[in-house]
């Protein structure tokens, strides 16, 4: 009778266990510093890209103070100059680009590409080439979502003119602690 005691005990204790559940919110915004203002997508970005690429974590905020000017937080739309500018206080070097898509898909680490073709106003967001016709979006205003490469191509070069890109070199962190990609000391694929 003890033994039938304990075992039910367990039991009990089994399906009583608890379980973590994450909402599609969460889900999508994991990976994703999302942006608090509407034109602090440059400043969510350069924290979303060295979240990825660094073990070290970053807020929109903590962006937003490098951004100061005249000790007033900067949340309006910055450019490229602005971000590489900030990347180097941070001790990050990076380089903008005016790639084509034969280029952009080599590369096998994130970067920051400006959207010229949103109908609200040009947007940044993070993206790297995922699997096949497909790029993960790292997209402040939105979440972390896959992309086909047709559709993306629409909004990042549209002409087929080529797209801006920004890159960041990453710290040698990057290749084994965040997103397990082999990269053989290479940025790109030859």
């Amino acid at each position: 009778m003890a033994k039938i005691l304990i075992l039910l005990l367990l039991l009990i204790q089994q399906l009583n266990s608890q379980f973590i559940v994450s909402s599609y919110y969460e889900i999508r915004n994991k990976n994703v510093v999302r942006q608090n203002y509407e034109e602090s997508c440059g400043a969510a970005s350069i924290a979303t890209i060295l979240n990825l690429i660094d073990v070290k974590r970053y807020s929109e905020n903590d962006i937003l103070q490098k951004l100061k000017q005249n000790n007033i937080v900067n949340t309006n739309m910055i450019s490229f100059m602005d971000i590489q500018r900030t990347l180097k206080i941070l001790g990050y070097r990076s380089v903008g680009y005016q790639i084509n898509r034969g280029i952009f898909n080599h590369f096998k680490i994130p970067i920051i590409v400006k959207i010229e073709n949103d109908p609200r106003y040009p947007h940044f967001v993070v993206a790297m080439n995922y699997d096949g016709d497909y790029i993960k979006v790292f997209d402040p205003n939105f979440g972390e979502y896959i992309s086909s490469k047709e559709q993306f191509y629409k909004l990042w070069d549209k002409s087929n003119n080529g797209g801006y890109a920004l890159i960041v070199e990453p710290k040698i962190q990057f290749i084994f602690n965040q997103i397990d990609i082999k990269l053989n000391g290479k940025l790109i694929d030859n």
